[in-house]
């Protein structure tokens, strides 16, 4: 399969290199897909998408629609390069890039991070997609972007409200006792905007599955999951200012059954949050002043009766920032923002309540030089901790317009940081209040092409990247045998990315788009860990060498049908790669089919999904398996005034 896939590629390329030019697609796609309408937020640098140092993978409104049922984490498994680390329905799903650990990754919202201080993660599979409008991927984003927690980059959710005045109701149902009710509406009077999305998620998710530990058909049992969540923003635009307050609500009740070798049929786990983020933007000529204030409390309970556990743990945080931008003729951009930080956390697994403090200064202009053809991006933040110090992180990335609007080289150098979790540092009395925050050095270099005149070719884009990680925080058994976290890793990574798309015009209304990525990651163990550490120039554990994921869009009249595909390659259980202690490579597609018909101002969707039609067996947590083929129908009716 792999093989196949490098030999497409190949084979595209040399068609962009050789072939005479057919007719010219460049304006008509990018005026029907809409790709530069979207603003970039996931790098804090204030370019368009072509003119980034780093790639961005952007999942927009129009790729969301189809995928409304679905979570970010399901999003994100088959439109990015991302690696999602699924325990399957009902349960955790987190994320992994470029190799490096899923509490490697920040994840932010609307510019404020949600991963967890406990855990230093986010459960993706909490975060409904039909809740924002656009999610950003992009692998380089530096620490000095929005601070410790992007060794390999940040993924970016947007929730704006540039949609006209509508109402709308969804419905769908599916496969194992999927049940998904929403309502969604936007009303703008005299520049005063109001938006509310709900959202009841319910499922049993009692799926069949094979069982390679028993060699037979089984069902998942105690596994049940019930989710809602309200997101409310009201706000005003005006001509010289801007203000906006967004209350974000989510309460999910999950069984927890445990992986199939110790199935537990009492355990389960409650996850109740509230955020409030306001900001403010007011201009000033050529001066831009920004201004957020965010409060979170999160709630995470977990029960087990079987043996006794009882976990309960309460975080609060208190974010306020202070941006300004101010314009300097045409080749400078001086930007810099002030923030602020408080973080507590009170759970039974901590000796008292824990609290730390964080304040952080930025810089980061953009020059622009050589006719607007040479931007530069250098950057330099300073963030103090309570907890373990001071950390200063810089980056400088470039990007050269090689032919205008067609061909651009980037790149980007780094040093970034992780700050150690709460739980790392005060776990019962395994944890370390002494580590020091994960250090990374990293490098990359790409090339992006975009709206050529050559079979169809809307964007492609190679990336290659190089990171080596210091002071890795890794749980391992100590003297005693309790595991505790220490800074013995010492991880480099590296590898190549690659995006093709695809898009054809036909005679009358036919349009269709190919959509291609692959990734090839290599993530190793560059220095002993301890004596005989047989780990040592191996793939890291749980991480897959090679990735694919092409997705087949088709679209006439009111049917738009979608075929997606990706392919997972081998991944090891231990680092010493043994074949018969990993897990089997994978693939799995998927297929939706949408009819949209508009009668005046009413719009009526329907949308049926098929998931993993071929009925593939497999696991991507070991000993957790992912249901086989399923199927979801939904109706969505939209009146817009």
């Amino acid at each position: 399969m792999l093989k196949l896939c490098i030999r497409y590629s190949t084979a595209i390329i040399c068609c962009v290199l050789f072939l005479t030019p057919i007719t010219t697609y460049g304006q008509t796609v990018s005026d029907t897909l809409q790709l530069d309408e979207i603003e970039v937020k996931a790098t804090r640098i204030y370019q368009p998408r072509n003119y980034q140092p780093t790639n961005v993978e952007v999942i927009d409104s129009v790729q969301l629609e189809m995928l409304k049922t679905l979570s970010v984490a399901e999003v994100l498994a088959s439109q990015s390069s991302l690696m999602i680390k699924d325990y399957g329905p009902g349960g955790m799903a987190t994320a992994s890039q470029r190799g490096l650990s899923s509490e490697q990754i920040q994840v932010l919202w609307e510019g404020i991070p949600i991963n967890s201080p406990m855990q230093g993660q986010a459960d993706l599979s909490l975060l409904p997609a039909s809740f924002f409008s656009n999610v950003q991927v992009s692998s380089g984003t530096p620490s000095t972007a929005f601070g410790g927690g992007s060794l390999s980059g940040a993924l970016y959710l947007g929730s704006d409200w540039k949609q006209t005045n509508y109402v709308s109701t969804h419905q769908s149902i599916g496969s194992f006792g999927q049940w998904q009710s929403s309502v969604q509406g936007k009303y703008n009077a005299d520049g005063v905007l109001v938006s509310v999305r709900g959202l009841y998620d319910y499922g049993d998710n009692d799926y069949e599955y094979f069982s390679r530990a028993y060699n037979r058909v089984e069902k998942r049992k105690h596994n049940r999951s019930k989710r809602y969540s309200v997101m409310s923003s009201v706000g005003q635009n005006r001509d010289s200012d801007q203000w906006k307050t967004t209350f974000w609500l989510s309460d999910s009740k999950n069984q927890i059954p445990g992986d199939i070798l110790s199935t537990n049929p009492k355990a389960r786990q409650n996850d109740k949050s509230l955020r409030w983020l306001s900001s403010y933007d007011k201009n000033w000529g050529d001066t831009e002043l920004a201004f957020k204030n965010y409060l979170e409390k999160i709630k995470l309970n977990y029960f087990d009766p079987g043996n006794g556990t009882r976990s309960l743990s309460t975080t609060k945080r208190w974010m306020v920032s202070s941006t300004a931008i101010h314009s300097v003729g045409e080749h400078l951009l001086l930007k810099g923002e002030v923030s602020g930080e408080l973080t507590s956390v009170e759970t039974n697994n901590y000796k008292d309540i824990k609290n730390r403090q964080q304040f952080s200064v930025l810089t980061n202009p953009e020059l622009t030089l050589d006719s607007q053809r040479l931007r530069i991006y250098p950057s330099l933040r300073v963030d103090m901790y309570s907890d373990f110090g001071t950390v200063l992180s810089p980056s400088l990335g470039a990007n050269y317009e090689l032919f205008a609007d067609r061909l651009f080289l980037r790149g980007q150098l780094s040093r970034d940081f992780n700050a150690p979790s709460f739980n790392a540092l005060y776990w019962g009395d395994a944890g370390d209040p002494n580590l020091k925050p994960e250090r990374s050095n990293s490098a990359e270099l790409g090339v992006s092409l975009s709206q050529t005149q050559f079979v169809g070719i809307t964007s492609l884009d190679i990336t290659g990247y190089y990171s080596k990680v210091d002071n890795g925080i890794r749980w391992y058994p100590n003297n005693s045998g309790q595991w505790a976290p220490s800074n013995v890793e010492q991880v480099t990574t590296k590898g190549i990315e690659a995006h093709l798309t695809n898009t054809f015009l036909y005679e009358g209304p036919w349009l269709l788009t190919i959509d291609q990525k692959g990734i090839m990651t290599s993530t190793e163990i560059s220095e002993a860990r301890f004596r005989g550490d047989q780990g040592v120039g191996n793939q890291v554990r749980l991480v897959p060498k090679w990735k694919y994921n092409a997705s087949l869009t088709l679209q006439r009249g009111i049917a738009t049908a979608v075929l997606k595909y990706r392919w997972i390659s081998r991944r090891y259980l231990t680092e010493t790669e043994a074949v018969s202690n990993s897990l089997d490579p994978y693939q799995v597609i998927d297929a939706h089919l949408q009819l949209k018909k508009t009668y005046q101002n009413f719009n009526l969707k329907v949308l049926a999904a098929a998931k993993n039609i071929l009925g593939e067996n497999y696991e991507i947590i070991s000993w957790y398996p992912m249901p086989k083929r399923n199927y979801n129908f939904s109706i969505t009716a939209t009146y817009k005034f």
